[in-house]
């Protein structure tokens, strides 16, 4: 077994100490000062105030959040993450107000590395799943 290349662990580190962990103030440390969201949705920022944004937005809608990867895969200068996001949905998310059940979805991210941090990224959110409100009959 080969061992793990630095952009597959830089990759680690930024899911458990950003997104899991909500540590807004190192996303200076792993994005470029260019650093563009391809994947940005109208009215979100595409640099690092966007990836702030979202995180916090995470933090805010789901409680005790956990962030699994599933798959983490290297291919030239381009890192593929599959991961799922658990955590008891207490806010808003994506236009789903918060139902206090346990929820999760999955991601699908491509992030295009340069000098050991983040210069491109892409992604693909799945539905949340579980915890969502039925609707009246």
């Amino acid at each position: 077994m080969s061992a793990e290349s630095g952009n597959i662990a830089r990759m680690r580190a930024f899911v458990e100490q950003v997104h899991e962990g909500g540590r807004v103030e190192l996303i200076d440390d792993f994005l470029h000062a260019d650093f563009r969201n391809r994947s940005a949705k109208n009215g979100q920022p595409d640099d690092r105030r966007g990836v702030v944004a979202v995180t916090r937005a995470l933090h805010t809608a789901f409680a005790g959040l956990e962030v699994e990867i599933v798959h983490c895969v290297e291919t030239g200068d381009v890192v593929a993450t599959h991961k799922i996001y658990r955590g008891r949905h207490v806010g808003e998310w994506l236009g789903t107000p918060p139902s206090g059940q346990d929820a999760d979805f999955r991601v699908m991210d491509f992030v295009r590395m340069r000098d050991g941090r983040f210069a491109e990224h892409w992604s693909v959110l799945g539905p949340l799943t579980a915890g969502i409100p039925e609707e009246p009959a």
